[in-house]
């Protein structure tokens, strides 16, 4: 987690200073301890650095620009977690047309499956050696389908159902669900993984309830490969500059209220 650097640190208290250690007293203080695993939660549900930002900017612009300082620790964590998993909701809702059952499965994930254990090895736990070796192949090593096709000995065809049925279970491991049973919007779900490859923002389109686990499996083991999960440096920047900026038009704005 990157460190930030203070201006006239003389005169301010250190960033990782609280009152009775209880209290944030800066939002750089807020900004070093949430800013990775908020985005981290973003890019969980996500799947794509495009959308992480836009979720992550959307948490530190509502709870963290406006709040009052100094405010309690606990206060502040939960309302950074509830915003994080609203801002995530709202992605699946407004983007992709779920419904509240969706919604209400967020949640439910979460409280469920502990991040600490959110790896390959505990995300593929409980597949097929063929399920698990079509995610390797084409998540960590970007394999074609028609390449693990070739490779396993399958259709392209089969490959792709093979792939969103892992990915499928995936879901469930983390705490989704099952959905109806049948596969549906297949080719939504491959363009989808494709696009989360590429690194680039997916296509958006109404999505049927049997296909949102596919997708949230595959955000998932999207974001547990090495590095994928962790915010650029101009993110970084970007949303400490408007920390600073928020807290210098509360400081002058204090200062003009109570020099009237």
């Amino acid at each position: 987690m990157p460190h930030i650097s203070r201006q006239d640190a003389a005169s301010r208290p250190p960033s990782l200073a609280v009152i009775s250690g209880f209290a944030y007293t800066d939002p750089l203080q807020i900004f070093n301890r949430w800013l990775v695993p908020t985005y981290q939660t973003a890019f969980r549900w996500t799947g794509n650095r495009l959308d992480g930002e836009d979720a992550t900017a959307e948490v530190f612009g509502s709870v963290v620009v406006p709040l009052a300082l100094p405010a309690e620790v606990r206060t502040v964590n939960d309302q950074i977690t509830d915003a994080a998993l609203r801002a995530v909701i709202r992605h699946w809702s407004d983007r992709y047309g779920i419904g509240r059952v969706q919604r209400c499965a967020i949640y439910g994930a979460e409280a469920v499956f502990e991040q600490p254990t959110f790896t390959l090895d505990a995300l593929f736990e409980g597949l097929s050696a063929e399920m698990r070796l079509t995610l390797v192949l084409r998540f960590l090593r970007k394999r074609s389908l028609a390449a693990i096709g070739a490779q396993l000995g399958m259709r392209p065809a089969v490959a792709g159902s093979t792939m969103i049925t892992a990915l499928t279970h995936v879901a469930e491991r983390i705490g989704l669900p099952p959905e109806p049973a049948g596969s549906a919007q297949e080719e939504c779900v491959t363009l989808f993984v494709d696009d989360l490859l590429a690194g680039a923002r997916p296509l958006r389109f109404e999505v049927d309830p049997r296909a949102w686990p596919a997708l949230v499996g595959a955000t998932h083991v999207h974001a547990a490969i090495a590095g994928n999960d962790l915010p650029e440096k101009r993110f970084v920047g970007l949303i400490e500059r408007r920390l600073r900026t928020a807290e210098e038009r509360r400081r002058v704005t204090s200062l003009r209220s109570w020099s009237a």
